[in-house]
């Protein structure tokens, strides 16, 4: 719930006190057939196409203030801000809430932006002529192999960096999906035209980190039928 300041109404300019005048005269009271009639008339105009479309502006406006308020509540949060109850007083609880949640959201990112930095350079190889060396090669690693450490590719660190992304929110791809479109990216046949671009020097560390990342994924792919019978 947003905090809020609620003020009491002002006072009437009247007395609380006065009477209304006596003119002599009873007041009209509304008759019970009166009261049907006003009451269907009422039901009538709420069925109108008019009407429900008034409820339906309305119902729009008030999700729009909604949202415009939490947006408003993440914002002051994000900047160091926090946030208060109906009542004035520090509402920790929501504020920790709206602080878990922008930290997971910049994880999430981090490991986006890491997968899709991985897909840009397998496009780069992929479709350009120029000469790779071993520091430019797309190694599913979280960081990139400057040195041709090898020993850095590990069971481990290639499953960790291939499954990452998966835990994001809004990811739709399986692990069996991600397995498997890695086995066809890095069988030894279907990268053999990007091998071919490998300077001389570096041929031979590629082709080895080559046969080490795919026989890791084939070793996650038998791990995973496994899992699942």
């Amino acid at each position: 719930m947003r905090g809020y300041f609620a003020f009491p109404p002002p006072p009437s300019s009247s007395s609380s006190s006065a009477q209304p005048a006596d003119t002599g005269f009873d007041e009209p009271q509304a008759t019970s057939s009166g009261q049907s009639r006003a009451h269907r008339v009422e039901e009538e105009d709420s069925g109108k196409p008019e009407q429900r479309h008034t409820d339906e502006d309305r119902r729009k406006r008030l999700e729009q203030e909604q949202q415009l308020g939490e947006s408003s509540e993440v914002e002051w949060v994000r900047a160091g801000g926090v946030l208060r109850d109906a009542f004035g007083r520090r509402d920790k609880a929501r504020t920790e809430d709206i602080r878990t949640e922008l930290k997971l959201q910049e994880v999430e990112k981090w490991k986006m932006e890491r997968w899709k930095s991985y897909e840009e350079r397998w496009r780069r190889v992929g479709g350009s002529a120029e000469p790779i060396v071993f520091a430019d090669f797309p190694w599913p690693l979280r960081d990139r192999i400057m040195d041709r450490d090898l020993h850095r590719l590990t069971r481990q660190t290639v499953s960790d960096f291939l499954f990452e992304s998966l835990t994001v929110r809004s990811n739709i791809t399986t692990k069996k999906e991600r397995i498997r479109s890695s086995l066809l990216r890095w069988h030894p046949d279907k990268i053999s035209p990007v091998l071919s671009r490998v300077t001389p020097s570096d041929v031979e560390p590629v082709r080895e980190g080559i046969h080490i990342v795919f026989g890791i994924v084939k070793a996650l792919q038998d791990a995973e039928r496994v899992r699942i019978g």
